[in-house]
């Protein structure tokens, strides 16, 4: 049986089994966290020391595209008679 390869989340130092937990790739590194939760705490401070000029416009854009992918998902789910 081969060995399970054991991961560190960088946010709390727990360690996990690969596979499990969240691991996020932003370029060339890679993050890894055991739980959504770590991850969450994790980009709530990185959010904070963005500045907001850079940080804002990526998430307008991204709420637009959220807000079209739900009213398409709106659209399609109305009965049609």
């Amino acid at each position: 049986m081969a060995k399970r390869e054991k991961m560190k989340c960088m946010y709390c130092g727990r360690t996990f089994f690969k596979g499990q937990g969240v691991i996020i790739k932003i370029s060339d590194e890679t993050f890894y966290f055991h739980s959504k939760k770590c991850a969450l705490e994790f980009f709530k401070r990185l959010m904070e020391r963005i500045p907001p000029e850079v940080s804002l416009p990526a998430a307008k854009s991204l709420q637009r595209e959220l807000e079209e992918v739900i009213k398409k998902k709106e659209e399609a789910s109305k009965k049609k008679f």
